[in-house]
């Protein structure tokens, strides 16, 4: 599994994620050293992920001060990194 973040004018490196993912490595592995780090460096962020198992609420402790979008249970994929992958396979 890979883990990336885009934003208007930035983008994340790619995280490599091997095993299972679950929401205690999510919030350990990704959140804290990756995702608020890049969050600090663009103020005004807002954080959209989707409802993917390990992105719940144990994960969500160390967003308390992130804006999060929230995400509605059972919505279609609509999340835009979907094509940023779509054009990376091109």
């Amino acid at each position: 599994m890979v883990w990336g973040a885009i934003g208007y004018d930035f983008r994340s490196s790619l995280i490599v994620i091997w095993g299972t993912l679950t929401a205690q490595h999510y919030g350990s592995d990704i959140l804290r050293p990756h995702v608020l780090p890049l969050l600090r460096q663009h103020p005004g962020t807002v954080f959209q992920q989707d409802n993917a198992h390990p992105h719940t609420c144990e994960s969500m402790d160390c967003l308390h001060h992130v804006e999060v979008l929230l995400w509605p249970a059972r919505s279609p994929d609509l999340s835009p990194i979907e094509h940023v992958w779509d054009q990376h396979l091109l």
